[in-house]
């Protein structure tokens, strides 16, 4: 992802891009475990 040539602000920019996924990735992945654990309601 990340190339000896690049600028700092293409650098820069491509961190925050990288955070964001990963922010992204463990809220998808605390979701999926909500659903898998969450309880069920029963009426």
């Amino acid at each position: 992802m990340y190339l000896e040539s690049d600028t700092e602000e293409s650098a820069g920019k491509k961190a925050v891009m990288g955070a964001l996924a990963l922010y992204l990735d463990f809220v998808n992945l605390f979701m999926l475990l909500l659903q898998l654990f969450g309880q069920r309601r029963q009426s």
